[in-house]
């Protein structure tokens, strides 16, 4: 299985290399981000800003670890259905499933480059948080981060399997990850609090792990809370990755053996 995954990080490695304006476009955008950074940092000096004082009060540490997650938690939300729909349009998807790789072995083969990638970026952000805008993550607990990276990353997972079995049914149409991205933006505390969303919108934002991933991470990294200390929202990703990744193994098989009924494997 490894070898397997290996070949398909290498030919997604070099399908990118291989389009070199775009690959060198893809590393330019990596550095709006911190560009967007810089300023806000300049923005934000010493301000007070209300609702963030149990994250440290430095809106741009708040700012940047929610991009951070956001970030990676959608890529591992769109990896799988990118990839996809990448096979299904050029005509390799059937091809694939005549090998001897079964079709997860595929899809976490087409999420391996993406997740790469991301988590490049995600140690850039943090570094040149770090050592440009002075960020201090000294009393960062490393097995709570670690702990919530984990669980963002199974949860996350578990949610691209559902994407990817819409993507298989809908071809283009996929609500699913439209659905989970503006909620995401909107109400997970990614630029402000939870805390100064209406109640109601509170409530639908507990329905999402990125909610929890950006309160446990920010925490854990900027006041070194420890695992215990965030048992609730630790729990929350543990229930979360429980539920979503055995739904979205089968939610994927159901979806490839409609698409093998009905004969649209190979329409795009």
């Amino acid at each position: 299985m490894i070898q397997k995954l290996a070949v398909l990080f290498w030919r997604d490695w070099l399908n990118a290399r291989s389009y070199r304006m775009a690959f060198l476009l893809q590393i330019l955008g990596s550095a709006v981000p911190l560009i967007v950074l810089v300023f806000m940092a300049r923005l934000f000096s010493g301000a007070n800003v209300q609702g963030i004082s149990r994250y440290g009060g430095d809106y741009v540490a708040f700012f940047m670890l929610g991009g951070v997650v956001a970030t990676y938690s959608l890529t591992a939300l769109s990896a799988f259905s990118t990839g996809l729909r990448q096979s299904q349009t050029t005509g390799t998807l059937e091809v694939l499933l005549l090998t001897r790789a079964n079709l997860f072995t595929i899809m976490f083969g087409w999420a391996l480059y993406p997740f790469t990638r991301a988590t490049i970026q995600m140690l850039l952000h943090l570094v040149v948080g770090f050592l440009v805008l002075g960020l201090q993550f000294g009393n960062a607990d490393l097995l709570a981060v670690f702990a919530s990276f984990i669980l963002t990353i199974g949860a996350m997972v578990g949610l691209g399997l559902i994407a990817a079995s819409f993507t298989l049914v809908f071809k283009q149409g996929d609500p699913f990850t439209a659905a989970i991205t503006t909620a995401s933006v909107l109400v997970s505390g990614v630029f402000y609090p939870v805390d100064v969303l209406p109640t109601w919108l509170q409530g639908i934002s507990v329905l999402i792990p990125q909610t929890h991933s950006m309160e446990s991470m920010r925490l854990a990294l900027l006041q070194g809370y420890s695992v215990t200390d965030l048992a609730a929202s630790l729990g929350a990703l543990v229930i979360f990755t429980a539920v979503l990744i055995p739904t979205g193994l089968f939610s994927l098989q159901v979806a490839l053996n409609r698409a093998r009924v009905v004969g649209s494997l190979a329409h795009y």
